[in-house]
């Protein structure tokens, strides 16, 4: 299509409106390039005709040959083009390429994003790994020092015994003392109802 502002669909949509307008008569490839499309070749108009052949729906019956190419309008035609035609499935279709397009770029970004977690986690992984084992073996130092009693401990609890040893002797002494004041005091108590 030479003309810029007329897309693909819109050229379609031209030739079967072309064609509902003689509904009924077969219309040759020469016949819309000598009436609509004075300023493209044969071979644009017949690739057209090529491509709404291809549509499933059947819009008009077109026939292709080496030589000539034919379309026809038949019911679907009239139909199809109340509903847009061409130019709007050529609409719905860049809409979608659209939604596809920023839905490629979303995830290209979410792939961006994960890709920059995942380096962040590839350079942070052995550093806090080994802060990890470190930590470990300190705790289980920790742990096995609490087990095993420490010099100091053992000096503290030698001291500890001697002290209660010399607890129990002071004890035992004090004891001793209470015993014998007891018994002195008795005995003068006795001793001085004897003398009375």
């Amino acid at each position: 299509m030479s003309d810029n502002t007329m897309t693909e669909g819109v050229a379609k949509d031209i030739i079967l409106e072309y064609a509902v307008e003689h509904f009924g008569e077969p219309i040759t490839v020469h016949k819309i390039h000598k009436e609509l499309f004075k300023h493209n070749s044969l071979e644009e108009i017949k690739f057209l005709f090529e491509k709404m052949s291809n549509k499933v729906d059947k819009v008009a019956e077109i026939e292709i040959s080496e030589y000539n190419s034919v379309i026809t309008a038949n019911e679907i035609t009239k139909k199809f083009l109340e509903q847009g035609g061409f130019t709007e499935t050529e609409k719905k279709a860049i809409e979608l390429k659209k939604r596809e397009l920023h839905k490629d770029e979303v995830e290209f970004e979410k792939s961006i994003i994960d890709l920059r977690l995942k380096k962040w986690q590839v350079k942070t992984f052995w550093p806090i790994f080994i802060f990890a084992i470190i930590g470990s073996g300190f705790g289980v130092y920790n742990f096995i020092n609490s087990l095993t009693p420490s010099k100091n401990t053992e000096k503290l609890e030698l001291r500890i015994e001697k002290m209660e040893s010399e607890l129990k002797k002071l004890q035992t002494s004090i004891s001793d003392k209470k015993n014998l004041d007891s018994l002195q005091s008795t005995k003068v108590l006795t001793d001085k109802k004897t003398i009375e």
